[in-house]
């Protein structure tokens, strides 16, 4: 569907932390939220432990993944874990983040919203 930017909110949500308000790629094809390191380290989120990740251009490499960021995007908020690319300048929202807040990203005016069918985040449990 394709990539673009939306403006997200982040905190550490396990410990008091200024909220940090940053310009987030947007990307179906990817999975999980990606923070840059010098992110994770303005919050002090805590390495959960390595995960095994494959970049979009086929390589593989072991990363950390930290917790518990909270994200706000389109007004709705949700606590995530997070993968650290140390040498990535911006955060990566992936498909699960979207998922679990319930947003719709819409190509041809290359923005993500609420879904007007749901008034809070929806789950879909079976």
């Amino acid at each position: 569907m394709g990539v673009f930017n939306a403006t997200v909110k982040l905190r550490n949500a396990t410990s008091p932390s200024d909220v940090l308000e940053l310009p987030a790629k947007v990307d179906t094809g990817a999975t999980l939220l990606v923070l840059p390191q010098i992110i994770a380290d303005q919050l002090k989120l805590t390495s959960i432990r390595r995960q095994r990740v494959k970049h979009a251009n086929e390589e593989t490499a072991d990363r950390d993944v930290v917790g518990v960021v909270e994200l706000e995007v389109c007004g709705r908020k949700g606590w995530f874990e997070a993968i650290v690319e140390p040498k990535k300048s911006y955060a990566l929202m992936g498909a699960v983040v979207m998922e679990t807040l319930d947003l719709i990203v819409e190509p041809r005016q290359m923005k993500v919203y609420p879904n007007p069918r749901s008034i809070i985040p929806m789950a879909e449990i079976e």
